[in-house]
């Protein structure tokens, strides 16, 4: 794989570079935006900051094979509107500041990823010798259940009240999705997304797989359903909705609400769709910065589909 990074800071483009080159790609550096159309030659993937997503736009529109990702250090409402314009955008890193370069581990993550590689395990999220759970929920009641574990959990770590509260509220939000909207019958048709509120048992074939985890500098929780229905539009248009501040989409069980929950509670979400076979949603938060801080910082979004 060969990228191209346009980041007018020379230091954060090199740490980039770096980081994709660690994985066997090879990596091309620019600072000048207009050197970046004569530089395109075998590239697979252009990467810049979202100040230049016009330009990446642009350039992945006469290339079609081309694979587009942007950082930013400024809200994601900023940057959605190009991912909804040009889906060859499926990623955006947040970074701290313009002179920061975005978080290593996730870079590393996604250039080994677009180079062809697996989809990350749960552990590759977290330092090693971390803590988990793993939750079974089969029924209502289970979820409740599984929604209180996850509070506890992270109350367990003495952390702000209100954190233990946000991952909680994500976690009934992922299940949710996973036991109501997920679920379809043998034509594709959903069997329980009509009634949110109805008390349900799933088959076992229909069952969610929930995991917690915190190495004390993170928290992970990934929730996987055995559909693989979620569509792209439905994380980047439900997610642009709900920062708008618009009204619910009830053709996909609130989507945009939904989303909100998701984009409020964590410092990057990844969406992993296998169509037919499963989705994926992992969410993480940064437990060593203040909720201060965490309200303001750039966060993170990746859909990958298969």
């Amino acid at each position: 794989m060969h990228a191209v990074i346009l980041e007018r800071n020379k230091l954060v483009g090199r740490k980039v570079a770096r980081l994709f080159m660690s994985t066997g790609a090879t990596a091309l550096c620019l600072e000048d935006p207009a050197l970046v159309a004569h530089s395109l030659e075998g590239a697979d993937v252009l990467l810049a900051d979202a100040f230049d997503a016009d330009l990446v736009a642009e350039m992945l529109r006469a290339r079609p094979k081309m694979k587009g990702v942007l950082w930013t250090a400024e809200p994601l409402r900023r940057t959605l509107k190009f991912m909804i314009e040009q889906t060859a955008i499926d990623h955006v890193l947040g970074r701290k500041d313009f002179e920061s370069p975005p978080r290593a581990w996730e870079t590393v993550m996604l250039a080994r990823r677009l180079g062809g590689g697996p989809p990350a395990p749960f552990s590759a999220y977290l330092d090693w010798g971390h803590q988990s759970l793993e939750l079974d929920v089969r029924t209502t009641a289970d979820r409740d259940t599984a929604v209180a574990r996850i509070q506890e959990l992270i109350g367990s770590l003495g952390v702000p009240k209100r954190v233990s509260e946000m991952f909680a509220e994500l976690g009934h939000e992922l299940i949710m999705n996973a036991m109501y909207d997920a679920p379809a019958d043998a034509n594709g048709r959903p069997k329980y997304a009509a009634d949110r509120k109805a008390d349900v048992v799933l088959e076992p074939a229909e069952r969610p797989h929930v995991r917690i985890g915190t190495d004390g500098s993170r928290l992970v929780l990934q929730v996987r359903d055995p559909f693989g229905r979620l569509e792209r539009k439905h994380v980047v248009d439900g997610l642009a909705r709900g920062l708008a501040g618009g009204e619910m989409d009830q053709s996909h069980g609130g989507a945009g609400l939904g989303m909100m929950v998701c984009h409020n509670a964590s410092s990057a979400m990844v969406f992993d769709v296998a169509r037919g076979r499963h989705t994926e949603v992992t969410a993480m938060f940064e437990l060593d910065m203040n909720l201060r801080e965490f309200r303001t910082q750039a966060k993170s979004l990746h859909y990958w589909s298969q």
